[in-house]
């Protein structure tokens, strides 16, 4: 098994997309917290509030298509890094990039016929699937860690000042959405190890980070409530809806739910993606 792990971590570090896609998503980032540093300096008290109300607002309805960056900034207060950091989470900014390289290194060695000559060295081939579910943990937590990198150095550019924010609430926020889009990502390298195709699973993994399922969700929330089942809504149960949902200084019962969810998310994937590449011919 450890072999396993060492050779999945080497494959991954040694594929040239995980630095591209690390240095797409700084550019990115440096852009997008640029504008946001402009846009902000011309709003005016009133806008300002209205933006702050907009970015803390937790209502499913308020979840919109597309991908949207909008800080939780008090007037008169400066923007913290824990704000930028929230604004891009919130709206899916970097589980995009992370969705994109998961397909891409899921896929790698299945698409080149490479895991036909290791597949049959091994005893269990569902240990195959836990390596490199491991080695996209240690991608997720280094993607996270460049990102609170990458979002200090943008606000100290881009607002001349260098404010962190709250640090227990920042690390507590920042840990569990690590967890939360750990398990988005094994949401899709099952989706990609079941269908074997890169064009459907991107495709499936970008509509997730565009919201595209709420109208979907939608249907399934009314379905529900006229079978006499009130408050009843998809998002509070998904990966992909708790990332949005998921508030600065969330109750401890909300914490506690995201990440339940998480879990179970990450178990459920790994189960099936297990299950099916050890009784798949491959």
């Amino acid at each position: 098994m450890f072999n396993m792990i060492r050779m999945e971590l080497f494959r991954m570090f040694k594929t040239k997309s995980l630095y591209v896609i690390w240095a797409a998503m700084a550019a990115c980032l440096f852009f997008a917290n640029s504008l946001s540093a402009e846009e902000i300096q011309t709003y005016s008290i009133e806008e300002k509030q209205e933006m702050y109300e907009a970015a803390m607002s937790d209502e499913d309805e308020d979840i919109m298509f597309g991908m949207y960056v909008t800080l939780p900034t008090k007037p008169g207060e400066a923007v913290s890094v824990f704000d930028g950091f929230y604004a891009n989470v919130h709206g899916k900014f970097v589980a995009l990039f992370m969705v994109i390289f998961t397909v891409l290194y899921a896929t790698a060695d299945i698409t080149s016929g490479y895991v036909k000559n290791i597949a049959g060295q091994v005893k269990n081939r569902k240990n195959l699937i836990l390596a490199k579910a491991i080695a996209l943990l240690l991608y997720t937590v280094l993607t996270m860690l460049l990102f609170i990198g990458i979002q200090i150095l943008s606000n100290a550019i881009s607002y001349q000042k260098l404010v962190i924010g709250p640090g227990k609430e920042f690390f507590q926020y920042a840990a569990l959405q690590t967890l939360l889009h750990f398990a988005l990502i094994m949401v899709i390298m099952c989706v990609a190890v079941v269908l074997r195709n890169n064009v459907i699973s991107m495709t499936i993994g970008v509509c997730l980070c565009m919201n595209v399922l709420v109208m979907l969700y939608g249907v399934v929330d009314k379905a529900v409530t006229k079978m006499g089942i009130k408050d009843f809504h998809v998002m509070d149960y998904t990966v992909s809806g708790k990332i949005v949902n998921l508030g600065m200084n969330a109750a401890p019962k909300t914490i506690g739910m995201a990440a339940l969810v998480g879990i179970v998310f990450i178990v459920v994937m790994l189960a099936i993606s297990m299950t099916v590449f050890q009784k798949r011919d491959i």
